[in-house]
């Protein structure tokens, strides 16, 4: 019987780690698994306080209530609003896997989550070497495009972190010189990743994770390594100099017109147009899922600009939906999780790691609108909650 038990645990644990990195539909049925079993663990303890006594729990229903309420006035289709709140209310599930998810299958994940990337950072490896036939199982990670190539970069970004931060809860020389390997490993394939996005994780994370961790002038000796590793990575990889140089173009060449083409140029178009949408409604916004009908109707037809779906910004859609409220709702379920991990001292690093890639990224994606971004990075997020619980919670826990 214990070893039915250990083996459901290390299938769950790889299922929660293995996730991210798979297709947008496997995580969707892992991370309603999840949650489903978490709600029938909680209600078999008839222990539903649990849920609220996550620091996530309240700031995650009221956005999502404030979201629901502004359907009244949205004059999107009611497929479309219907389509957003069920992207948003994934949030939900955030609290309860927190509050219930076993401490040894979230600990355990996070672990198998940096064995994830490893083993997707060995794949990019294989690649440029030329040694990796085509698969149609790569689809995403080595052969990922768009948003699920960016998401890609930034859960290689997380895993190196965590992985460091693994190599520091060790307890022996072996285990640590594994995690710093894995670590390292797993910055390479990053390197050779053409997304940005990673490269801007890593060092945040890091500089959060020192910030939070050390004391007084210590803190200013993490950041100026962190700033020299970075420095070091940047000279060493043609690659991210290339896609940051190709960014800076854009930007310098940008014209403010419906026919820009360049990435990050359509993104500061798309920054002007939602910004003068919530100037119009800055308290109430246009309504959930409202801003794909006005921006096709703010927009040229026929441009490349006039076909996206969103403004590559989780704040501004937000503010442009529901308006201001919406942010500081927003800001609220960030601030509440990273207090908490702060509190946990070192079990809650990963905690922290997260939350800080998740409103990095969220200045320049939809980390909750798009699922690619959203399941990977609640899934994360509520391992890191759960696991930096100091008690178990149900029966058979260590």
């Amino acid at each position: 019987m214990k070893a039915r038990g250990d083996a459901w645990r290390e299938a769950a644990a790889w299922a929660l780690a293995g996730a991210p990195f798979l297709t947008v539909g496997i995580a969707y049925t892992v991370w309603l698994a999840a949650a489903l079993g978490c709600g029938i663990a909680l209600r078999a303890r008839r222990d539903g306080a649990a849920f609220w006594r996550q620091p996530t729990a309240v700031p995650a229903v009221v956005l999502m209530a404030w979201l629901a309420l502004s359907a009244l006035w949205s004059p999107a289709p009611l497929a479309t609003i219907a389509s957003y709140l069920g992207h948003y209310s994934l949030v939900l599930a955030l609290p309860l896997l927190g509050a219930a998810l076993p401490v040894l299958i979230a600990r355990s994940a996070l672990q198998r989550f940096v064995v994830a990337a490893g083993l997707v950072a060995t794949l990019l490896l294989l690649d440029h070497a030329g040694a990796l036939p085509p698969s149609p199982l790569l689809q995403t990670t080595v052969d990922a495009e768009g948003n699920q190539r960016i998401a890609m970069s930034m859960l290689l970004g997380l895993g190196a972190a965590i992985g460091l931060w693994q190599a520091t809860q060790a307890g022996a020389p072996a285990p640590r010189l594994g995690w710093l390997a894995l670590a390292v490993l797993i910055t390479l394939g990053l390197s050779l990743q053409s997304r940005r996005t990673g490269f801007i994780v890593l060092p945040l994370v890091l500089v959060a994770w020192g910030l939070a961790s050390q004391a007084g002038w210590r803190r200013l000796g993490v950041v100026g390594a962190v700033v020299a590793c970075s420095a070091l990575a940047w000279m060493g990889s043609d690659n991210v100099r290339a896609r940051f140089a190709e960014g800076v173009a854009e930007l310098r060449q940008y014209e403010s017109v419906d026919t820009v083409t360049t990435s990050w140029g359509q993104r500061l178009r798309m920054i002007e147009v939602t910004v003068a949408m919530v100037r119009e409604r800055p308290l109430s916004g246009y309504g959930v899922g409202s801003w794909q009908p006005l921006w096709q109707q703010r927009t040229t037809p026929g441009t490349l600009l006039h076909g996206h779906t969103t403004p590559h910004n989780e704040y501004l859609l937000q503010a442009q939906q529901a308006g201001v409220p919406a942010v500081l709702l927003l800001a609220w379920l960030i601030a509440a999780a990273a207090a908490a991990a702060l509190r946990a001292g070192p079990r809650g690093m990963p905690s922290l790691m997260v939350w800080t890639a998740l409103a990095t990224v969220g200045t320049f994606n939809v980390v909750l609108r798009d699922a690619k971004f959203a399941l990977p990075l609640l899934m994360l997020a509520a391992c890191s909650a759960a696991a930096q619980r100091d008690r178990p919670t149900g029966p058979g826990e260590a």
